[in-house]
Formats: C-alpha cells, structure tokens, sequence
C-alpha cells in the first residue's frame, strides 16, 4: 500500500466517524426538543368588525356613490362583539386546535350577516399561547323590497316588505311585508331570536292574515352549533289555514283530455295543526371520523280539508262534482284526521369542507363538505298509536335523504336522492322519491370565471294525487311555465347553462354576469296518455346576479325565454331558488 492510498484511508475514517459523531449528538437532541416542546394553547381573542365599505373605498370615490358607501356605514349598525364572541368554538387557554377554527369560521358565515369572515393564528408566545384574530365585514341587511313575478299562464305574484337580518347589531332577525300569491292576498310578520336569553336556544315567530286563512308558528330549537356537540333537540307547533291546490289527473273523473300536458287542480280551503317534538345526541367520538346522531321524537298532526265537494270550480273554469274523492283509497280521504308519527332519526355527515365560490352563490366564498350526508327516519302510523288518519289501519313510514358532493378541480359534481313512502294495505300504501345529479364547472380567471351548469332530475311516486303531488314550472325550473304548469307522479326535467361572471362589482354591491341556456323537462300523472310531444323545451339568456355587500348571495336570475314547442313570444322571469 503506497501512502497516498494511507491518507485517502485515513481522511475516508476521519470523516465517517464525524457523520457518525454528528447523528449521535442529534438524536438525543430532537428527542428533548420533542420531549419539551410546548404545547400551544389559545391565548388572546382579538374580534376586528370591519364596516361594510372600507375607508378606502369610501375616500377613493366620488359624487353620489361616495355618499351612498359613507350613508350605508353610518346607518348600518355593526354587530356587537359578544354577538360574534358567543359564536366562537373555543376559548382562552383550550388547546390550539385549527379545525374548530376553521369550523367557527363556517358557522359565522352560516350566520348570513358577515361577509369576508377570516379566523387565523397570528403570534405565538413563548410560552406557547397563541393569539387569534377573528376578522369579519359587516353585509348590508336592512331591505326594503318590492318584488313582481308574472308568470307565462298569468299567475302574478308581488310583496312589499321590509326586514333587517341583524337588528341594532345583536343578531336578530325582524320583518313585515305585505303581498298575494297566486291564490290570496296577505299580510306577515316574522322574528328569528338566536342565542335566546344566552342561552343555546333558538326562537322562531310568524304571524300571517291572508284572504284564505291564517298562519302562525312557533320554533324553539336547540341546534347542533358545534359538529361534536353532544345534543341537540327541535320543537315547533302551529296552525295554518289557506286554500289548497289540490292536483288531480286529467285522466280521472274531473279531467277532460288525458293528452293534455298542463295541470289541473281544484282550490279547496284545507286546515292544518300540529305539534313537533325531536331530540337527538351524537353517538361518535369527539374530535375525529365520521359523525353519527342518533335520536327520535314524535310528530302529530290534524288535517281537514273544509270544503263542500258537489261543485268545486277546477283551474280550466269548469265546475266539477269531486264527491269521488272521499271514497275509500283516495288521498282526500287517506290524509284527514289526527296523525300521530313517533320515530327514531339517524343522521351522518363528515368533516372535510372546502371553500368555494360560484358553487350556489355568486362570487361569496362559500362552505361545501366534501363528505355524503345521510338522513333516515322510520316509525309506526296509525293503529296502536292512536292515528285516525288513514283510516286507523296499521302502517310504518320511512324518510331518507343523502347528498354528496364530489370535486373534480375546480369542478363539482354533486349527487342528492331524497325518498319517502308508507308501507300497509293497498289504500295507504304510498310512495315518492326523488334522484338529482349535476356539473357545476369553472374556467377562466378566478373572480371571473366561464361558468357551466349541468342538472338532470327525475322523480316518481304513487298515490300522490292533492297537495303531494309532483309539480313541474317556474318555482322549478322551466321559465315558460306557470308556477305550477305540470303535475303529477312522474317529472324529469334538466338543464344546461353556460355563463360568464363579470370581474367587476357594480357600484361596489352586486356582482353580474351573463348566461344562455336549455332547459326542458315535463310532469305527468301514470295514467294519463302523454306522448314524448308533451316533453317542454326552452332557451334563452338572462343576467345573473350575486350581492356582495348583502346578507344573501344567493344567484338572482332575470331571463327571457323563449318555448320551443310553440309560442314563439318571450316570457321575462325573475327568480332565486334553487339548482337552476
């Protein structure tokens, strides 16, 4: 061995005993690091409530809408720190946990008077305690609305009412309105009290007088504020009285041409009270995996309908003798009495959200879980359990509803079934259910995304005549419908839209884009003789319209419509419920 290759050895020996020196010095230091490390608590609570504008974008504006931004901040009250503070999942000294910040977060959104809503650790201290800034615009909710809908058919509807969704700052909800509907004219009241008294419970009033009848309501709830809340319970009671449309087959007694493809009803003065009692508590464990609750109650009801049925005057203006309807086996029939449900509910949802835009609002972040939803509820009817409704005779009833909603991108694709029935003898027995899948796409800019929508829904059920009934129109879906223009145990219907959010907000208080679209669809009861003639088919374009200084984002949707099927005259629809 010559003594080069000497020193190349001894540098080759020297070096690995100093990596092997240098990990054996580091190991017991990242244990005591671990070992000692310490834990983060929640330190200081910091509440910052930002005025609905800015100063900024008060100063950085001119002339009248200057003056608009600076008026809608001096009237506008802010909300009350302990308003928010009360929402909050956490507090001084718990441990630092980012998914109740991130939950809290949620829930103040889902409050729908805070707008731009951020709950984040900031600095941490030495000895570990770590403050939080919880961060939030204030939305404009005082309105003052006038609304006007004229349906292709005639039907109008109008209100005028005025509300504010956070009242003086302390969370309340208070409104009037006066208006008429396709049947009546009407006058309301409503309160909605959250947190009431400090405590957990949260109140609902509505007083209504209408031409028709009456309504009035009481909701005492003690939600679930929290996903691993232990308990939460349900109460509500009222009375109602209004005149019913009650939908019948064109291919029954009353009907006249079983081809006819739009809906016939009689309007027929219908009472309903009822009490409703529901507890339930989270049976999974705090903290981690799916959440179960698991609960019942019992629910009982009066229904009657108050009318003379020798000569009722049906939709098409004809007079009609229903005496039929209170033989034995008809819905009229079936569903007057005392119904007493007692039942146990199972409920499931997941943890995981994601937050979105341009999903069911327009341009507002928005919360969506990333997990299915489950519902289930079954019990006894009638029989032992004291039910007079139809006819007494032992029966059981099932409900189910399940949601899923599943990202692809920046795309979702969204899955609901919703299924109700009664099982018995052949003159209770009843079933419906329904099935909705839908693309809802982005591409583009961010704020200002090309925007594609895609739903198709069908459903079916059995001995749905009267106010179960499946209805098809411009309440959903089809623009160059009546309210109601199609009814019966069968619907499809769908839609596809392509639309373009705009990257700007007009006056700094709604966001606009445009959008065309094809819709069709059509409702049809089993007997009737429908051929695929009857099917609706429609296009057109409109605005779409999404606030950003208000309490509501919701999508407005003003279109013109044109049918496809015949009348070439464009109908104007204004609506803001639902998928599409």
């Amino acid at each position: 061995m010559t003594e080069k290759d000497c020193q190349y050895g001894s540098t080759a020996r020297r070096l690995v005993i100093f990596l092997l020196t240098i990990l054996w010095l580091a190991a017991p230091v990242r244990a005591a690091v671990s070992d000692d490390a310490v834990p983060l608590t929640i330190g200081e609570i910091e509440i910052r409530t930002n005025d609905i504008f800015s100063p900024d974008e008060v100063q950085n504006t001119n002339g009248g809408l200057r003056f608009m931004r600076h008026a809608m901040n001096t009237v506008h009250f802010n909300t009350r720190h302990h308003v928010i503070q009360r929402e909050l999942l956490f507090h001084t000294g718990d441990p630092l946990d980012p998914e109740r910040l991130a939950e809290t977060e949620r829930n103040l959104r889902d409050l729908g008077f805070l707008n731009h809503i951020s709950v984040v650790p900031a600095d941490t201290t030495a000895d570990g305690r770590v403050k939080v800034i919880v961060s939030t615009r204030e939305a404009w909710t005082l309105r003052t609305s006038v609304s006007y809908s004229l349906a292709s058919g005639g039907d109008q509807r109008w209100g005028v009412s005025a509300s504010d969704g956070n009242f003086l700052g302390y969370g309340v909800t208070a409104g009037a309105g006066i208006g008429a509907d396709e049947n009546s004219s009407f006058w309301h009241l409503w309160y909605r009290q959250r947190r009431l008294f400090k405590a957990g419970f949260w109140l609902g009033l509505d007083y209504s007088e209408r031409e028709d009848g009456h309504v009035r309501r009481l909701i005492l709830n003690r939600p679930f504020y929290a996903l691993d809340d232990s308990w939460g319970s349900e109460f509500r009671v009222w009375d109602q009285a209004f005149d019913q449309r009650f939908y019948l087959s064109n291919a029954g007694p009353a009907g006249v041409d079983p081809t006819e493809p739009r809906r016939l009803y009689a309007l027929l003065a219908y009472r309903e009270q009822g009490v409703e009692a529901r507890l339930r508590w989270r049976t999974s464990a705090v903290g981690a995996g799916r959440i179960w609750r698991l609960g019942g109650g019992v629910d009982v009801v009066e229904r009657e309908f108050r009318e003379e049925l020798t000569q009722v005057e049906l939709s098409d203006g004809r007079p009609a003798d229903l005496t039929w309807l209170a033989e034995p086996g008809q819905p009229y029939a079936r569903e007057q009495g005392i119904e007493a449900r007692p039942f146990i509910w199972l409920h499931s949802q997941g943890r995981r959200w994601t937050k979105t835009r341009f999903v069911l609002q327009y341009g507002a972040i928005e919360d969506v879980s990333l997990d299915w939803t489950l519902d289930l509820k079954t019990g006894p009817l009638g029989g032992a359990v004291g039910s007079t409704a139809g006819y007494g005779d032992p029966r059981w009833f099932g409900e189910m509803f399940f949601r899923r909603w599943i990202p692809a991108g920046r795309n979702f694709i969204v899955a609901q079934a919703s299924a109700g029935g009664v099982a018995g003898n052949s003159r209770v027995r009843t079933y419906r259910y329904d099935g909705l899948a839908g693309w809802i796409g982005q591409a583009g800019a961010e704020r200002s995304p090309w925007l594609t929508r895609i739903f198709l829904e069908y459903a079916q059920g059995q001995n749905l005549l009267g106010s179960r009934a499946l209805v098809l129109g411009l309440d959903r879906g089809l623009r160059t419908l009546d309210f109601d223009g199609m009814a019966g145990d069968h619907l499809v219907r769908w839609n596809v839209e392509q639309g373009k959010a705009s990257p700007w907000e007009v006056a700094g208080l709604v966001r606009v884009g445009l959008a065309a679209f094809y819709s069709g669809g059509s409702a049809w009861w089993g007997d009737e003789d429908r051929a695929t003639s009857s099917l609706r088919h429609e296009a057109g374009f409109g605005l779409r319209f999404g606030p950003t200084r208000s309490a509501t984002s919701q999508i407005a949707r003003i279109d013109l419509a044109w049918d496809l099927n015949g009348s070439g005259s464009p109908v104007i629809t204004a609506i803001t419920r639902g998928f599409f």
